[in-house]
């Protein structure tokens, strides 16, 4: 039995400057807060006198988080170790981020062009042999973005019925 997902839920990202990266976020490309967190004792709480998480919509079912680096006493590195099954409490951070992809349809992708370069921020252009194009630039992080307007569930179905997926065994 396969899993039924719908998408991204959240994707999130590790920044250095909370107030730089909300900055780029917000108020250049424009995607709404929807929540904030403070952090402290281990823990991510209410408390926005010092902001260590943003939330954004980012469209779809979909937000975008940015979070603060975690510094981890030895105790808790020993835990993260162990099978998550294991863990005494939870560590919600880890792994290598690569890039993030957003989707933006069609129509909307001049609108995105254009409000990166009313923002001053660099991007390159790549138009596949079906025209879909892929805008790519970074954030003010370094982490590389993509705009994408290649539907990923139209891509699904369009795999689907040509019979191009891999066989999952049941």
């Amino acid at each position: 039995m396969k899993i039924k997902s719908r998408g991204i839920s959240e994707a999130v990202l590790e920044v250095i400057n909370m107030d730089l990266s909300v900055e780029f976020w917000h108020k250049k490309l424009g995607f709404p807060i929807v929540d904030q967190w403070g952090y402290s004792d281990g823990q991510f709480n209410k408390n926005t006198e010092q902001i260590w998480a943003t939330w954004l919509y980012v469209g779809g079912s979909t937000r975008l988080g940015l979070w603060l680096p975690r510094e981890f006493s030895q105790e808790q590195l020993l835990e993260k170790s162990k099978l998550i099954s294991g863990w005494n409490g939870l560590f919600d951070e880890g792994g290598i981020h690569v890039h993030l992809a957003l989707y933006i349809d069609h129509n909307d992708i001049d609108d995105a062009i254009n409000r990166l370069e009313e923002c001053n921020i660099d991007y390159k252009i790549i138009i596949n042999n079906l025209g879909h194009k892929r805008i790519y630039f970074k954030d003010t992080e370094n982490n590389v973005i993509e705009f994408y307007t290649l539907n990923m569930h139209e891509d699904y179905l369009m795999r689907l019925n040509k019979g191009l997926l891999q066989n999952i065994e049941d």
